[in-house]
């Protein structure tokens, strides 16, 4: 069969937005006693939101008033194709009933790789762990001394990714540098990404890979396991094609300001952010002379959050998140 099914999903939290909803297939199902997060098929002339409204008022017996999609996953079973829609909900009303009779539990976002999920559903739960700020080092340090300093500063200050884009030579020193700052993340159930290439996840201790935008053009399909993260840098609509094709968990958009490393780089301004964001199809962070400040903007402009360089200098991060 190769008609993909199209299929919405819904993020519900609970009042104190901590915990998510999931629900376990029951044995009528395809896959039965996998967990997965509620939804259900989109029928013939709906709308992905008028589909998830209904298959939650049908199957949880709650009301959606509004939501905000989050990302979009193709997943090739051995009996069928899928196309995930995912939402993140913002506003519902009602108590949630299992009206199918399907098992459904509140589980902190933490929690969710113990239970055994559908497969497409794993890339959700890793899409739910990107935090709405990304921090990323800078270019060279003075030593690994300072580097760990600022990296255990950002950590202890709530920063849950954190990407190296140091020039690292493959050898021993290089490996036993990231696996400590690895380490340092995992302290602080926080993720270290790799600016490089995909070959890197077999030689460093880190939890993913981010693409240069040169970098992202020369694969066919996704170039690492579906077990590490994977980001790219992206500029314009073609590259942000190909990290669909790609499969990637996120991708930065930039410059979106005016910055003072690429003075001679002009930037999209937060209109043309927002209409390349429309077109991308997984979370977006917006790059190029953030701050903290931005983020509000930032949202309200589609993105999930933004990735910046300069977050050591402003530490009310930990007020924020």
């Amino acid at each position: 069969m190769n008609t993909r099914i199209h299929v919405v999903v819904g993020i519900l939290y609970n009042a104190s937005r901590d915990k998510v909803l999931i629900t376990k297939r029951t044995s009528k199902q395809f896959l039965s006693g996998h967990w997965e997060f509620p939804g259900g098929k989109v029928k013939n002339k709906e709308d992905s939101f008028t589909a998830l409204r209904r298959e939650f008022f049908e199957e949880l017996g709650i009301c959606l008033k509004s939501a905000r999609r989050l990302i979009q996953i193709s997943h090739d079973y051995s009996e069928k194709k899928v196309l995930l829609d995912v939402w993140e909900i913002d506003e519902w009303k009602g108590e949630p009933a299992s009206l199918e009779d399907q098992e459904m539990i509140w589980l902190e976002k933490n929690n969710l790789f113990k239970y055994e999920f559908l497969e497409a559903d794993k890339r959700i739960i890793k899409t739910l762990h990107l935090p709405d700020i990304y921090g990323i080092s800078e270019e060279s340090y003075k030593d690994y001394t300072y580097l760990f300093s600022t990296a255990r500063n950002y950590f202890n200050s709530g920063l849950k990714i954190f990407q190296l884009r140091l020039q690292l030579e493959a050898n021993n020193i290089s490996k036993k540098n990231v696996e400590q700052l690895h380490k340092e993340a995992k302290k602080n159930n926080s993720m270290l990404i790799l600016n490089g290439v995909p070959s890197d996840v077999d030689l460093y201790a880190i939890d993913g890979i981010h693409l240069k935008s040169k970098e992202l053009m020369k694969y066919d399909s996704r170039p690492i396991s579906e077990d590490y993260m994977l980001g790219a840098s992206c500029h314009n609509e073609a590259e942000l094609e190909q990290a669909r094709k790609l499969c990637v968990n996120y991708v930065f958009i930039s410059p979106v300001l005016a910055t003072r490393s690429h003075p001679n780089k002009i930037p999209l301004g937060w209109s043309n952010f927002q209409q390349l964001v429309k077109k991308a199809s997984f979370p977006v962070y917006a790059l190029g002379g953030m701050s903290l400040v931005d983020l509000k903007k930032a949202k309200e402009n589609g993105a999930h959050g933004v990735a910046m360089i300069s977050y050591i200098k402003d530490l009310t991060l930990s007020e924020r998140i």
